[in-house]
């Protein structure tokens, strides 16, 4: 997530198979039954112009706004589209969904795949999850030393939710 804003990603001409790919691979709880007119003209975009991040972001934004309102349906297949363009900022929120269980079945698993990818190209927000992840045993063996360092490094990036769990364990762990 340390792009530029004004950087241009390239026409993505396999977008509609990538979103199939994609579709395919993390199961919606909505039926995904509608063709939505945001929906179309999204892979038209990726598929013929390309985009950039103010366009990935206002995306983002109406995927929030589309949550706001519960259309669900909507939101999901706009989230997916946004993350077969392997989009960092959009697979973050995926892997945020798939942690919850809210848009699509609960998917820890792939959730802590996807954050591993980002915090391995250097987002700070993923690493405070990958935490989470270890300091409560979920798809890796608990660890809340490892957590604990994990928060540290977090929140030394400037990740302000990280502080509390890292204080809280740091405490705990030297006895304070």
């Amino acid at each position: 997530m340390n792009k530029t804003q004004d950087l241009t990603y390239n026409v993505h001409p396999d977008i509609i198979q990538s979103f199939v790919d994609i579709q395919e691979r993390y199961t919606s709880l909505y039926t995904n039954q509608t063709d939505y007119p945001t929906v179309k003209a999204w892979l038209k975009q990726i598929r013929t112009e390309g985009f950039n991040n103010n366009m990935m972001n206002e995306i983002l934004q109406y995927i929030y706004k589309l949550l706001q309102k519960n259309q669900k349906e909507e939101a999901t297949l706009l989230l997916l589209v946004s993350a077969a363009t392997e989009d960092d900022k959009a697979n973050y929120i995926l892997a945020r969904e798939l942690f919850k269980g809210e848009l699509f079945e609960l998917n820890e698993a792939a959730a802590f795949g996807i954050f591993t990818t980002l915090s391995n190209k250097g987002d700070a927000q993923a690493l405070c999850d990958i935490a989470l992840f270890y300091k409560n045993g979920i798809v890796v063996e608990q660890n809340k030393k490892h957590a604990c360092k994990l928060y540290k490094e977090a929140m030394e990036a400037g990740i302000e939710r990280a502080e509390k769990p890292y204080l809280l364990l740091s405490q705990k762990r030297f006895g304070l």
